[in-house]
């Protein structure tokens, strides 16, 4: 083992490392990766055009070794690493904002089961290996491309765990339909999204016996004051709905209607907003901030999008913010 031990230490040293211990990418593992990936070694991927970086085969296969991905992920590490080097996704803008989001993936249809993805209790926090070396992989790749090899500083003023893992899989079987039919992906397909993101949210609701009481407690988290989103509107939100709280939103909501419920009952009053210094006192005109009337988190009820998961006991759902300089991707997997 001594010799591991020394290998594990060297991509220490070498930067190849998310702070946790890696397993090393020797050519052998790299080789067979990439031949999962149905890629060349030396195939170019993606590229970087803003920070002069090209992105290749080999590089990503590395990265899914030290992250400790199996083989069997290949097609969904194909399609995520495709989504991931997506120039609308900004990854570098990802790894470098004082925001400090990590990039959170969303895997959704028949590959949940398929590849043993948990879907229950812990759904943020699940130690199933491909929740957490699949989104380990993601933001490894944030970190190794976003900083171009290195070459830039995180400035995350305060960051969250996601930046080393951040994954969530959905219950294969939903009242809503799955995760991805809400960007036009066929409900028969499995689906890779992914979006830069802070932590999630808790909302608690023990009590309500109707649908709207469990929204309006989720917009109530949704808009808080804090809120990243109230100035620019440019970002989203997740909302994660656990299974006690979906058999009442469910019963007495469609998807569209819960959506438009949120954004009609997720607002502060703009005068409070600027007087607590959350919008400036003299706005951009595009923000079209209006004194004087409600305001929303988001310009448009499509920027909220809803997942089904978590354990089925516990009244608790969530709320997950995303960046303003960053688009949702999402991407059916072949």
């Amino acid at each position: 083992m001594g010799s591991l031990t020394d290998d594990i230490e060297k991509c220490y040293a070498l930067g190849w490392s998310d702070g946790l211990p890696v397993i090393p990418p020797y050519g052998t593992l790299v080789d067979q990766m990439c031949e999962a990936l149905g890629w060349k070694p030396t195939e170019l991927v993606g590229e970087l055009k803003q920070l002069q970086l090209e992105v290749r085969a080999e590089q990503l296969a590395a990265t899914a070794i030290m992250a400790g991905c199996k083989l069997d992920y290949a097609r969904l590490l194909r399609t995520l690493s495709l989504a991931l080097l997506d120039p609308d996704f900004n990854i570098s803008g990802v790894a470098v904002t004082t925001g400090g989001v990590g990039v959170l993936v969303v895997v959704s249809g028949p590959i949940v089961a398929e590849l043993g993805f948990d879907h229950g209790s812990n759904a943020f926090g699940s130690a199933a290996r491909p929740n957490a070396t699949i989104g380990r992989f993601a933001n490894m790749v944030m970190r190794f491309c976003g900083k171009a090899g290195g070459v830039l500083e995180e400035f995350g003023t305060i960051g969250h765990p996601g930046r080393l893992v951040y994954s969530i899989a959905e219950h294969p079987e939903t009242v809503w339909g799955p995760y991805h039919t809400q960007y036009f992906v066929a409900a028969e397909k499995s689906a890779i999204s992914i979006m830069a993101a802070e932590g999630p949210n808790s909302v608690n609701n023990h009590y309500a016996d109707t649908g709207a009481k469990i929204l309006e407690t989720i917009a109530d988290c949704l808009a808080h004051d804090g809120s990243t989103n109230f100035y620019y509107r440019f970002g989203g939100y997740l909302v994660m709905i656990t299974p006690e709280h979906m058999a009442l939103v469910g019963r007495d909501f469609s998807r569209d209607g819960a959506r438009q419920f949120l954004l009609e009952h997720a607002v502060r009053p703009t005068d409070d907003l600027i007087r607590l210094g959350r919008i400036p006192t003299v706005p951009k005109p595009w923000t079209n901030v209006e004194p004087g009337k409600p305001r929303a988190p988001v310009m448009m009820a499509d920027q909220i999008s809803f997942i089904e998961a978590g354990g089925a006991s516990g009244k608790f759902s969530a709320v997950v913010p995303c960046w303003v300089a960053n688009r949702t991707i999402v991407r059916a997997i072949d």
